[in-house]
């Protein structure tokens, strides 16, 4: 109890001190805790509150000697281009732009750090150990894409590098051992890559090593929206299952064979980058596995206590991290709740099917206790939770376990016997194709997940929560869970009904989905709905499709596209793999564009209509009458190409130009084609080349929507803002509010 205490205080006060804007008091706040602590000590008082005030206390203290000590040669260099040397920590990642190294770097005579070094595509064969030296700029890595991020302070990253000339490039002699480990996961990632097919080769390499990168996005997300995204991140799962291999063969009963079980855990959590899931289950798993050598039980929650005060420890900043977060709060969800209710089903089952029962009922146990605490943060990082989560893990457990297994075995069967070892690899290919199978299908489903901008699920969110702290901690003779269970699923039926109807309630709904910087707009007017762009910066395939299937739409009607930029089509190709598209509208413009051609192929291959839009063409949407307006110029740019579209429902219309500049849009305007519109969403993500005044004077709208996320481009440019205001024109920016919506409806007659 006094190290869970302890350890609460520990982290409330870091989370206080991360978080918050006082870092500047942070010693006065610890020295004052501290001397409060010893206050109380002396008086030999309240003794429970005392431990949880000392670890408030340290924590304070030990952040701010951390920000001290660690933080300091990275401020030195932060926003300043100096001659760095770094050491290649892991394998380069490729990324849009090049390649994003893990490195330690500093100035050649100063304190090394951590940080992350961006560099051209030739430096791919760079190897754990190797150092570069190089002219490069260095910024805070607790800044990305313009906004404040802690995502790679809470991973020990301080900095950012981009190279500038010439990289040179020393190769390390022989093997590091400090990198042995790191390379050898490389060396087993090749051997992956050798023994199975490409598809099964990245399922693969996510669960033995962690490494996502030949997952396709799109995989990803149908992981995450089927409740499996933990399988393709290492953490407490994986250790669990390499324990269990690893009992197979030895058994830890003897000193040697206990030391054995805990180094190998150990050194898979550093082949696969000391995750905070990791570390926390190694730490877990090497206490549980010291008692039972010593004859003594370990309370759970107190081992647990110790791992995340490890990692603490390690770096404060850690309790910003999104996966320690999930890691500890999903295993105290399953210590709290989970082993209990496996307990109390368990004793309902007869004593003769009791044997059979516990694998599928404790996997219902686990994925349920672990959920009560997830959810709330799924929901805070990503809008959404899945809502299939325990289902998944029931059906896929088998499968994933045995991959993980399977896969184990045919690494050293290959190198040692390699007939056998493609044979097993062919075995292990068998439930791997389950897994992705299953993943791929339950990603579609409607429910999969449910998305908090639905303020009914958000609802039903918060009366589950309700009726469980009921059944929980309300002292009621005989409860019974099918009550709260009928509860809980009739009411979601309720919000899912009342989510589709309040989407199809109006003669016309137009939402501006949240895609960062791109476009992705929403027509519904009834049961028909259609679709104007796809792409962004923020997963705008997924972002589409989930919206889509939120209101009960696994079928799209007519997808738009004004031309095919990546900020406006990106994202299609996801769209296209979890939505049915029936007919899609575009211009017949820049023949050449990749994007294009796979956008008609994936069409071709799932019967899509295309039609390509040379005149003004009307498309009657069921209470709504959208009008599509051909590209006007004879230029070869492609934002001069773009079709408009007007979407009209009784005296309401809406305005979308894509990214029509000035010259286009006043061409638009002198044909004498555009109504006065009530909403227009801005040109160009509000660019001061678009939304120009002529269009303004043309249309005159109520309301403007800026489809806007992170960019280096100014958008919205503050010209583009006044000629709004100066309209009188009401302003909504996705980047600030997110999604935006509006509804229309029929003025009646009489």
């Amino acid at each position: 109890m006094t190290l869970l205490l302890f350890t609460a205080g520990f982290a409330a006060a870091l989370l206080a001190g991360v978080y918050l804007p006082i870092s500047e008091w942070n010693l006065y706040a610890g020295l004052g805790l501290l001397a409060v602590w010893l206050g109380l000590t002396l008086l030999k008082r309240v003794k429970k509150p005392r431990q949880v005030l000392l670890g408030m206390a340290l924590a304070l203290l030990w952040l701010t000697a951390y920000g001290a000590v660690f933080h300091a040669p990275a401020e030195a260099l932060e926003n300043r281009t100096v001659r760095l040397q770094a050491v290649v920590e892991d394998w380069p990642e490729t990324t849009d732009y090049g390649l994003r190294i893990p490195v330690r770097a500093g100035e050649e005579d100063g304190r090394k750090v951590k940080a992350l070094f961006y560099g051209e595509a030739d430096l791919a064969g760079l190897r754990p150990g190797d150092t570069l030296s190089c002219v490069a700029c260095c910024t805070p890595a607790d800044r990305v894409r313009g906004e404040e991020s802690l995502y790679d302070t809470s991973r020990g990253i301080l900095l950012h590098i981009q190279s500038y000339g010439e990289v040179t490039v020393t190769r390390a002699q022989g093997i590091p051992p400090r990198y042995a480990l790191t390379i050898l996961a490389g060396s087993i990632r090749d051997r992956i890559d050798q023994l199975y097919p490409a598809d099964q080769a990245a399922f693969l390499k996510a669960l033995l090593t962690g490494d996502k990168s030949g997952l396709s996005d799109s995989l990803t997300h149908s992981f995450n929206r089927g409740g499996l995204g933990h399988v393709l991140v290492v953490s407490g799962l994986h250790v669990s299952f390499l324990l269990g291999l690893l009992s197979f063969f030895i058994k830890p009963k003897g000193k040697l064979s206990l030391l054995v079980l805990i180094a190998a855990l150990a050194a898979f959590s550093v082949m696969t980058g000391n995750a905070p899931g990791t570390v926390r289950a190694v730490v877990l798993s090497g206490v549980v596995l010291l008692g039972q050598y010593l004859g003594r039980d370990s309370h759970p929650m107190a081992a647990l206590s110790l791992g995340l005060l490890v990692l603490l420890t390690a770096n404060p900043y850690a309790i910003a991290n999104p996966g320690l977060q999930f890691s500890f709060l999903a295993t105290a969800g399953i210590f709290l709740w989970g082993r209990p209710w496996l307990a109390r089903w368990l004793k309902g089952v007869p004593k003769r099917y009791r044997k059979r029962a516990a694998p599928l009922l404790s996997l219902l146990a686990v994925s349920l206790g672990a959920m009560v605490l997830t959810v709330p943060l799924s929901a805070l990082y990503f809008g959404r939770f899945s809502l299939l989560a325990p289902l998944s893990n029931l059906l896929t457990g088998w499968a994933v376990s045995l991959a993980f297994a399977g896969g184990m075995l045919s690494l050293p069967l290959s190198v040692l016997v390699p007939p056998l070892g493609h044979a097993a690899a062919g075995l292990v290919g068998l439930p791997i194709r389950f897994v992705l199978w299953y993943a791929e299908k339950a990603g579609r489903l409607s429910l999969a997940a449910l998305t908090m901008d639905s303020g009914y699920f958000a609802l039903w969110a918060g009366f589950v929560y309700l009726i469980l702290c009921l059944y929980l901690f309300v002292p009621v003779k005989g409860k019974r869970p099918i009550v709260p269970v009928c509860a809980c699923v009739v009411t979601l039926c309720l919000s899912a009904v009342l989510t589709v109807q309040t989407a199809r309630r109006s003669d016309l709904t137009v939402t501006v989905l949240d895609v960062g910087q791109g476009q992705s707009v929403v027509l519904t007017s009834g049961n028909t709905t259609a679709l104007v762009d796809c792409g962004g910066t923020k997963t705008p395939g997924d972002t589409a499709a989930t919206y889509l299937q939120s209101v009960g739409k696994g079928t799209l009607d007519l997808l738009v596209l004004t031309h095919f930029h990546e900020d406006h089509a990106g994202g299609v190709p996801e769209l296209m793999g979890r939505v049915r598209v029936k007919a899609m509208a575009l211009p017949d413009v820049d023949r050449d564009s990749p994007l294009r051609r796979e956008i008609e192929a994936l069409a071709k291959d799932q019967g899509t209509e295309v039609h390509y839009i040379t005149e003004t063409t009307q498309v009657a949407l069921e209470k709504a009458v959208l009008t599509l307006h051909p590209p006007l110029s004879g230029s070869k740019e492609t934002n001069e190409q773009c079709l408009a579209l007007v979407c009209t429902s009784g005296d309401w219309d809406a305005l979308i130009t894509g990214d029509m500049p000035r010259e286009e849009e006043q061409r638009l305007a002198a044909r004498g084609v555009l109504p006065d519109a009530e909403l227009l969403v801005a040109g160009h993500h509000g660019s001061k080349y678009s939304t120009s005044q002529e269009l303004l004077d043309a249309v005159r709208p109520e309301w403007a929507v800026i489809s806007v996320g992170y960019n280096t481009y100014g958008h919205p440019a503050q010209e583009t803002l006044d000629r709004l205001a100066a309209m009188n024109t009401e302003c909504y920016r996705t980047d600030q509010m997110g999604s935006v919506t509006l509804y229309a409806n029929r003025q009646e007659d009489g």
